[in-house]
C-alpha cells in the first residue's frame, strides 16, 4: 500500500511539474510591449507592437487602443507580465490563468479612452506612438 502511495505521489508530481513547465510566460524584453495572438490548443504568439514603452500602463493604453480601432479583445505583454483588454476591463497578470490585477478603474479607463480617441483622431485613426504616451497616475 506505501509503495502505490508513494508510486502515485511521484505520477501526481511529475503531471504538476509538466504542466508547471508548459505554463505560456510573457516575454521579458524591456520596453517592448507586445501583442498576443491566442489559437485554441496552442501556446501564444507574441507580436512586437511598440518599442520604447516605458511601463506597463502605457502598453495597457496601446493595447486599449487596439481594442478601441474595433477589436473585441487586445491582450498583450510587457516585461514578463500578460495584460488582458476587454469591454470589461484592462488587467495584469503573471500567467495567463493567475489573478488578473485591475490597472484601471472605470474612471480612468474612459478618460484613457477619450484621450485615445483624440489622438488617434489627429493621426488620421493610426495608433499612438509610444513616445506620445505619458500616462499620468493620479
Amino acid at each position: 500500500m506505501q509503495r502505490k502511495m508513494t508510486r502515485a505521489v511521484a505520477v501526481l508530481s511529475g503531471v504538476l511539474a509538466l504542466a508547471a513547465c508548459s505554463q505560456a510566460e510573457a516575454p521579458q524584453a524591456d520596453g517592448v510591449c507586445w501583442r498576443v495572438d491566442r489559437v485554441s490548443g496552442q501556446r501564444p504568439k507574441f507580436s512586437e507592437l511598440a518599442r520604447g514603452v516605458g511601463n506597463l500602463d502605457n502598453c495597457a493604453v496601446l493595447l486599449e487602443a487596439v481594442r478601441l480601432q474595433g477589436q473585441a479583445s487586445a491582450d498583450g505583454a510587457f516585461q514578463g507580465y500578460f495584460i488582458f483588454v476587454d469591454a470589461n476591463g484592462v488587467t495584469s497578470a503573471k500567467h495567463p490563468d493567475g489573478f488578473r490585477y485591475p490597472i484601471f478603474q472605470p474612471p480612468q479607463r474612459l478618460e484613457v479612452d477619450r484621450e485615445l480617441q483624440r489622438l488617434m483622431k489627429a493621426r488620421g485613426g493610426r495608433l499612438p506612438d509610444a513616445a506620445e504616451l505619458s500616462l499620468e497616475r493620479k
